[in-house]
């Protein structure tokens, strides 16, 4: 691996963020959870978000325009197979409610899946001018900081890694949220 992250700033539009944000809106809004299958369960302490689940399928869209920087990141950075995500989720973090997300990573090692999550994409939808707090972080690595802030700027490394997202002190913090699968790790 060259990077163990890497940002891409302004991989997104203004435009595309609207959009994405509008497609959302489509979609079920429902409490995040944490946990995976029948091991799913709220804990606000641990988890305070809203989530909707785009459709891949629907919103092939946003799936090739994320999977463009992802098939780059992937060539220059990290080599692991992949395929394409398997799900799409929108988040909001509201300040009101000390929205976040406290540490955690994105494998699901003990499943009987025949695929695991390889890499976590995260896109910033919201303004840093919308909301303070929600700081993005790693464990034990350095952090993303600045460069991740800005709206449109999308963040992609191995789901392996714990991070973090801090609580939300005002406003609403968006993200669109990806999770790139491929063969069973060996």
């Amino acid at each position: 691996m060259n990077n163990i992250w890497e940002v891409w700033p302004s991989a997104l539009t203004e435009a595309e963020c609207d959009a994405i944000i509008k497609r959302a809106a489509l979609y079920e809004q429902q409490s995040a959870t944490v946990g995976f299958a029948q091991e799913q369960r709220s804990d606000h302490g641990y988890r305070s978000s809203t989530i909707s689940w785009l459709d891949v399928h629907r919103d092939r869209d946003i799936v090739d325009r994320l999977m463009q920087f992802v098939h780059s990141s992937n060539r220059t950075n990290f080599g692991v197979d992949i395929f394409g995500p398997y799900e799409l989720q929108f988040t909001e973090y509201h300040g009101r409610a000390q929205g976040k997300y406290d540490w955690h990573q994105d494998v699901w090692l003990e499943s009987a899946r025949p695929f695991d999550r390889k890499l976590s994409v995260v896109a910033q939808l919201s303004d840093p001018e919308d909301y303070e707090g929600g700081s993005f972080e790693f464990f034990g690595l350095q952090q993303p900081g600045v460069s991740f802030a800005p709206r449109g700027s999308m963040l992609i490394f191995p789901s392996f890694l714990q991070h973090r997202v801090l609580p939300v002190t005002r406003g609403i913090r968006r993200s669109l949220v990806s999770w790139i699968e491929g063969p069973r790790w060996r």
